[in-house]
Order: C-alpha cells, then structure tokens, then sequence
C-alpha cells in the first residue's frame, strides 16, 4: 500500500467529506481521465459509481494513483470498459466514436503534457470528481491487483464488453488463413476442386462460436469442476499448483484474477468474469491437500471473498449468487475440508468458522444439513 492510498484511507475511516488539504493535494496528485465527445444523458462510471452525463460532461479529475475500472454505455447498449492502472498527474484522454458505438485512444504526446494541464483549468467545471465516498469499497475489492494483473488479463484490444464480440470457428480459420497468404493452399473455399467444405459444428449441428481474437479476457485457464456434497476425499490440490506455477508461484495473483473477475461481472456485467469466480472458488473449496502448504493464501482467500459477498448488492444474490446453491455447494465442502484437515492450523480454522457463522447469520444459508440450501 502506497503513503498516498494510506492517507486516503484513514481520511475515509474519519467519514465525512475529504479534509480541504487532501482534496487540493488530490486535485495537483490525482489522475485526470479526459472522456470527449461521449453522449449526454448516457452512463458513465468508475469503480463503484455510476452517473447519468449532463452536456458538459469531459471526464473525471482527482483520480487517485491505482488501478480503477472505466466503463460507459449509451442508450440500452451493452457495457464497455477498461482497467488502467491510473498513475499521479497522468492524463489519459479517450475519444468516443459516435459510427462505432465505442472509445479510442487519445495520445498526448510528453512535449505537451504541461499545455494540457494549464488547459484542464478551463475544463474543471466539466470534470467530474473522484467519487471518493465508494474508495474504501473500491479498494477493498481490488487490493491484490497490480499493474501486472491488469497487463496480464485485458483484453489485447483494450476493451472489455458485456456482449461478446463472437465469430464461427469456421469463420476465424479462414480470416487466420487469408491473414497468413495461404489461399493457394487453402482447401476450405468452396469450387470445382473442393466441393466440401470443413465445418465447425456441434453435436446439434449448430456453429461452434469464439470470442473473436483480441476480445477476450485472458484469464487462467481452470477446468470446470463437478462439486457436491457427496463428493468426500475428492481432491484438486494438483491442479492448484499447476496453477499456482503458471502465475510465477505467486498465490496474491491468483486472488488478484479472482478480485478481476468479480469486478468485470459485477461492474462491467460480463458473464465470463462470473464464470471464472465460481471456477476460482470451487477449486479453492476442493484441495484438502494444499491447507498445509498453501495456509496464506486460504487465509487470503477467506478474507477476498468474505469482502465481496459484503459488498454484493441484494439482487445481485437473489438473481445470481444464490441461483442452483452454487455457493452453499461448495462452501460446504471448503468448510469441511478445512475443519478435518490435520495441517490446516488453528488461525485458519477460527477465520474459517467466523466466515461460516457470518454467511449463516446474514444470508441464511446452512452448510450442515445434508444438501445444502436456505434455512426454512
């Protein structure tokens, strides 16, 4: 944690509105995020705030240094967005492209930063401020993430959509092979030499469909898995670390790409983020083996996750979270794992039953009856 994320902190534990010294030391520190040209009346966010725009609306200012979420959607079209990993005095200028429905980056060139500064004075009125009454949630939701995680796991065209940009199998193997001048070798065009051609299909018969490269999120690869309550001495602990080894042997950005996806489907509305959560938690809730070894990071985890379920708002549970028990499921079988293991330790086991008593207290659910689910 940062000196400048430290003060901030403490001046939002003091509740209220920011301290004068502090706001005029963001307004010289902070980011700036110049948003031109984008609809009035649409919305607009960061992090944990959405607005309607008003016709003045360039952007946000006093951006605190950190990774943030910027997402906008106009009319009834889908959410897009972008992480950025804002730092102190950066401008980051986007264009809205009225024909494409979407943003594009603006360079500013170093030589003229310091003009652009001088001219954000005669744009302050249509700059909004950090909404900095949502940052302690904010960061409570995204502490594990860095610029790495960030680098890692966005989309290499810089844009994260709530509807998925898709395209046939079929279709990408011909544009990947046009791309490469191998139509004289191609053998799926259709002509009097190759009558047939090769189709991507399912059992249906239906196009097997991607997301279109460049599109999507790069997150760890996790097979699903099968979890139930009748499922005891079931373990995935291998699979963990191999996972574990492919994010360098650092257990933090595994929580960081859990800390991700939660956001781009809670924020951004995209389904795969929530997808790969719950592959996340289910392989956190089946490695017995791995309490020993990997005690930090079960004791990270419990902490990540406690904090997302508070932060969740009501019908996000009703709707999703709660929908097939996927949740009682599983933390059934995290919860009992941890209280047989023999390596897991007692701080883990105390968190462990604090996390279970909260979840049992606030939302009803019983992990001790024989199929999981709401108390009646």
């Amino acid at each position: 944690m940062s000196d400048n994320t430290a003060v901030l902190l403490q001046a939002m534990r003091m509740g209220g509105a920011l301290p004068p010294e502090i706001v005029e030391y963001m307004y010289h520190n902070g980011a700036f995020l110049l948003f031109l040209g984008f609809p009035q009346a649409s919305e607009f966010g960061i992090d944990y705030k959405t607005w309607k725009t008003g016709e003045r609306f360039m952007g946000l200012k006093m951006i605190p240094p950190g990774v943030h979420f910027v997402y906008c959607s106009i009319k009834s079209a889908p959410r897009i967005g972008f992480f950025h990993n804002f730092k102190a005095g950066e401008i980051v200028v986007k264009k809205w492209n009225k024909e494409a429905e979407t943003f594009e980056d603006g360079e500013v060139p170093a030589e003229q930063i310091p003009e652009k500064k001088r001219q954000l004075k005669s744009m302050d009125n249509s700059l909004a401020p950090y909404p900095y009454e949502n940052y302690r949630s904010w960061y409570g939701l995204t502490d594990f993430i860095t610029p790495e995680t960030v680098e890692r796991i966005h989309p290499v065209l810089g844009r994260i959509t709530s509807q998925a940009e898709l395209v046939s199998l079929e279709t990408q193997f011909m544009e990947d092979a046009e791309r490469e001048h191998k139509e004289k070798h191609f053998k799926n065009r259709v002509d009097r030499q190759n009558p047939v051609r090769t189709r991507f299909v399912d059992q249906h018969g239906l196009p097997i469909m991607k997301i279109r490269e460049g599109y999507e999120i790069r997150f760890q690869e996790i097979p699903a898995l099968t979890v139930t309550k009748h499922q005891v001495g079931i373990d995935y602990s291998d699979r963990l670390y191999v996972l574990l080894r492919g994010l360098g042997g650092d257990w933090k950005q595994l929580l960081a790409e859990m800390q991700i996806a939660f956001v781009c489907f809670l924020q951004g509305q995209v389904f795969e983020g929530f997808e790969q959560w719950k592959r996340i938690i289910h392989l956190m809730s089946c490695c017995s083996n791995a309490l020993g070894s990997e005690k930090e990071l079960f004791m990270a985890f419990i902490r990540v996750l406690f904090f997302q379920l508070k932060e969740c708002p009501t019908d996000f549970f009703v709707d999703i979270v709660s929908r097939d028990n996927f949740l009682t499921t599983t933390l059934s079988m995290l919860f009992a794992n941890v209280r047989d293991s023999a390596h897991g330790g007692a701080e883990l086991k105390k968190k462990t039953a604090q996390f279970k008593q909260y979840l049992t207290n606030q939302f009803k659910w019983d992990f001790d009856c024989e199929d999981g689910g709401e108390k009646s």
